[in-house]
């Protein structure tokens, strides 16, 4: 699903420096390599980092969900939905007034963006983290399963064995 552009800046404004001088250079359409996007953003000048780190960028990209990794190692992401805003044809031109009217602080509304968007990349991380601890818990009660029931057949064949040496 394409996510509005809006959007996408929000996600990226959570993520690290690496990661958003990364993103411009992960392609659209067609999957490419950490490696060949770390060369494309290298030959851009837009980061001179080693292809380790290009790697946990676009890893941390793809568990927000900003990008995506259609086959093994290999990046791309989507392009960005287009909102499509309805006119209203206007029968009369509106007349021009000027009112003066004061400009609200623009510092305090983007440090409130910033603080929204890193609350809700916060909530994503933990919601991936909390996902992946479960599907360790799981793992594990399977396992646990599987040997309770290799110890079971084992209690069996050693009371069988016991009853046939009693029977000696």
């Amino acid at each position: 699903m394409a996510m509005s552009e809006s959007r996408v800046v929000q996600l990226l404004a959570g993520q690290s420096s690496t990661a958003r001088k990364v993103f411009p250079h992960v392609p659209i359409q067609e999957s490419w390599s950490a490696h060949d996007i770390q060369i494309a953003a290298l030959a851009a000048n837009a980061t001179s980092v080693a292809v380790h780190a290009v790697r946990r960028a676009l890893n941390e990209m793809k568990d927000a969900g900003i990008i995506r990794e259609p086959t093994g190692g290999k990046f791309q992401r989507d392009a960005f939905s287009q909102k499509t805003v309805k006119e209203i044809a206007m029968p009369v031109p509106a007349k021009e007034t000027v009112v003066a009217i004061k400009k609200p602080e623009v510092q305090a509304l983007d440090a409130l963006a910033s603080l929204s968007a890193e609350v809700v990349a916060l909530s994503d991380d933990i919601s991936a983290r909390m996902k992946r601890l479960a599907g360790r818990i799981e793992e594990v009660a399977l396992s646990v399963e599987v040997e309770r029931e290799g110890n079971a057949e084992a209690l069996g064949k050693l009371k069988q064995l016991q009853s046939l040496l009693k029977s000696l």
